[in-house]
């Protein structure tokens, strides 16, 4: 066993993380294991955690450490955890990223170093073949997290906190304190590098942590932490049970409506007669439906748009939809797909509603899974299934022959939900399986002789990490069925009248 990897009295941390893994399942055995790796506490105890269990696990490790060149001491931190990952046995990438140039007009310094850092994990991932992103997020991080979003007025989704799981990320500490994982680096005689950003006061999540937890501990409750751990746990709870009720609710409003060519329209009486608090999902899933990068929308949007409900006139949001009342409809006009920030998916503004399919513009839709989607304009409908793979292996052997014009095959655990099917834009890449590297899509439609008339008109299945499948011609090798898929998305398009 490597140098540093014995101890004893905090076994009992291995433990819970083990035992956290498998309570939310976030890892199988054998799985390929991409570890976000700072050079923290918090990241080098998860990799060193990682570690002791790559044996019995039968992992296969890979660390990423992300130079955001916005420190002096940032070519030593990434020196620190390549060495870490010669003592360790652990393949080290480091990938040096310019924030300050990249970053986007209205975003902060944080935000697009935390855009471009998640760009980064998932196209290393993809590289190296990951079936899973560690990240090194903790219980502290997650109260920290809830009393941000708190004070900015969040719901229950923003105050239900980061999840074990989303997608291919999972967080292994979660459950885990501050103060064990300290312990931990010192009983195993880590030394961690540390962020001097941390102290400072500028940041909130800075002033949350120093100042207002431990008055909150000291005046009035000494087990705040846990009190807002338990009470982000119910929320996740009740905030997975509202979005199944408001899918539900938002595609019985929309029935019929899904090919036409006009604008999208939530019916007033329909929305009227749901409890506020699914109507204003529904409100938020149709804006998204539409484009909206929907973090920039506020409770006060949503109020907004349900206002109209009783009145006249028109609502903007940000990203360029206007909601406006027309007769008995909430009609949303034109829509401007924005990036997430988690790095999903690119900027490429298109209208919505019947003169921008006129001119082959654009169209997007959000995709049911399971169930059944009218693509906008074209005719088509997507069927999506989760099933469980063959025994007898056959959609391993080779995952093409199951990709073509009507049908593809994925593993559902390495798509990042919500999916969408829109239409090919600009600037769009893939890494089409069976082939090396990533390609753009107008080079794939040229090598697929696809009139320049007609590319408009292909559907491009997408989820928050980038593209799934173009249909008729490839599905992307991020999410191709391995013979360790547990669980299969198979889309089938069919024409209809």
């Amino acid at each position: 066993m490597p140098a540093g990897l014995t101890g004893g009295r905090r076994l009992d941390l291995l433990d819970r993380v083990e035992k956290f893994i498998k309570r939310h399942r976030l890892l199988r055995p054998g799985d390929k294991v991409l570890v976000a790796v700072s050079g923290g506490p918090d990241s080098l105890a998860l990799l060193h955690l990682l570690t002791r269990l790559k044996e019995p696990w039968r992992l296969s490790l890979h660390a990423l450490h992300v130079n955001h060149g916005l420190r002096s001491e940032a070519a030593q931190d990434a020196a620190f955890v390549e060495a870490m990952g010669r003592q360790w046995g652990v393949p080290v990438t480091v990938a040096t990223v310019d924030v300050r140039a990249e970053r986007r007009a209205g975003e902060s310094l944080q935000q697009a170093a935390r855009r471009v850092r998640y760009r980064v994990l998932m196209e290393t991932a993809q590289a190296v073949g990951a079936r899973r992103i560690a990240l090194g997020h903790q219980a502290d991080d997650q109260v920290e997290t809830v009393l941000m979003r708190l004070l900015r007025g969040a719901g229950a989704t923003g105050l239900a906190g980061m999840r074990p799981r989303r997608g291919p990320f999972v967080r292994p500490l979660l459950a885990v304190a501050r103060a064990d994982i300290e312990a931990y680096c010192r009983e195993f005689q880590l030394e961690p590098v540390l962020d001097p950003s941390n102290l400072s006061p500028h940041y909130l999540r800075n002033r949350i942590r120093h100042h207002l937890l431990p008055l909150l501990e000291r005046d009035y409750n000494p087990n705040i932490r846990a009190v807002l751990s338990r009470t982000a746990a119910l929320l996740r709870e009740e905030d997975d049970l509202l979005e199944a009720l408001a899918l539900r609710a938002y595609r019985r409003l929309t029935k019929g409506r899904e090919g036409r060519q006009d604008q999208p329209a939530l019916p007033v009486e329909g929305l009227r007669r749901l409890p506020v608090p699914l109507a204003r999902r529904v409100v938020r899933r149709a804006l998204r439906v539409a484009g909206v990068n929907i973090s920039a929308v506020t409770a006060a949007h949503v109020a907004a748009i349900l206002a109209l409900l009783d009145a006249g006139g028109a609502v903007t949001v940000p990203g360029g939809v206007r909601v406006r009342r027309q007769g008995e409809q909430l009609v949303l006009e034109r829509s401007l797909v924005e990036p997430l920030a988690d790095g999903s998916p690119g900027e490429t503004a298109f209208p919505t509603g019947a003169a921008g399919l006129a001119r082959g513009s654009g169209f997007q839709a959000e995709l049911a899974v399971p169930g059944e989607t009218t693509v906008p304009g074209l005719g088509l409908v997507l069927q999506a299934e989760i099933v469980e793979p063959p025994a007898s292996g056959e959609l391993v052997a080779d995952p093409r022959a199951f990709s073509g014009p009507e049908e593809a095959v994925l593993d559902w655990d390495r798509v990042v939900p919500p999916v969408v099917v829109r239409s090919w834009q600009p600037g769009d890449r893939m890494r089409p399986l069976g082939l090396a590297g990533s390609k753009k899509l107008q080079d794939l439609f040229v090598d697929a002789k696809v009139p320049v008339d007609q590319r408009g008109r292909v559907p491009i299945v997408a989820d928050q990490a980038g593209i799934l499948w173009v249909a008729g011609l490839r599905v992307d090798e991020r999410a191709a069925v391995t013979e360790k898929t547990e669980r299969v998305l198979r889309l089938k398009a069919r024409r209809v009248q």
